[in-house]
């Protein structure tokens, strides 16, 4: 037992001086014990996850990024849901709150050709509880994310339209994933209307954090249109969002 307590001593000192910051010698040992965070997240579409899909940390979706891990696996669930197992780096795994949202980031909202995952970091979190192991949590879209970050007025009224359009946003990015471009034009008709209402300060804020996003719509949905010689529809296209564009020039 001597033996054992003397292997521990000195495997402590050993990593303490070899430590150029000085740190703790004995949390430099216990760090040798930390495993991986292993957590599931739940999408209602994986859009191409697929196993070794790239998972990063950053304070915001298209900021700068660190990597921080990877999905080991992507599989259905009953309810038509996609479960995706993360693997995050020990080093990282103090970062990740019980409130962090996993934004999937499709290659529709980023210059990136695959899809891929960031953990949204959050300077002063509201909830400073680390997400353990085994924990399944919630994902969501990179237009979900913005909408839910466009300010508490606009958030009232997109929360509005969610409810009153069945889930707009939702339907929006399903149109694009089957290429239903009639049910598409009736919805983006559809936000019109209720854009047409908004108030100035709406308007700003929906240029600033919606338009945006909604553009790269569009413009998926346009390439995919001119690769069928499809120009009538891609010229309707354009003139809905020149519409929902002139609505919140001030």
């Amino acid at each position: 037992m001597k033996n054992y307590l003397k292997i521990i001593l000195f495997v402590i000192i050993v990593l303490g001086f070899n430590n150029h910051s000085f740190a703790n010698p004995l949390s430099n040992f216990m760090s040798l014990f930390q495993k991986d965070l292993v957590i599931e997240v739940s999408y209602k579409n994986h859009r191409n996850l697929i196993q070794g899909s790239e998972v990063y940390l950053a304070e915001e979706p298209n900021g700068e990024k660190v990597l921080i891990g990877q999905v080991k696996k992507v599989s259905l669930v009953e309810s038509q849901m996609s479960k995706v197992e993360l693997v995050i780096a020990k080093k990282y795994k103090e970062k990740i709150y019980e409130t962090t949202p996993f934004v999937l980031m499709s290659n529709i909202f980023s210059k990136n050709s695959n899809a891929y995952i960031v953990a949204v970091s959050s300077l002063e979190p509201t909830d400073k509880t680390s997400l353990k192991s085994g924990s399944l949590v919630k994902g969501i879209t990179f237009l979900e994310y913005k909408i839910a970050r466009a300010g508490e007025e606009l958030k009232k009224v997109m929360g509005s339209i969610k409810n009153q359009n069945n889930e707009l946003v939702s339907q929006l990015e399903k149109y694009i994933d089957t290429f239903n471009t009639d049910a598409f034009h009736k919805k983006i008709d559809e936000l019109a209307n209720q854009v047409s209402k908004f108030s100035a300060k709406q308007k700003e804020t929906f240029k600033k954090e919606v338009l945006p996003s909604l553009k790269k719509m569009f413009e998926s949905i346009k390439e995919q249109l001119e690769e069928q010689n499809n120009k009538k529809k891609s010229q309707d296209l354009e003139r809905q969002l020149q519409k929902i564009e002139d609505m919140v020039v001030l």
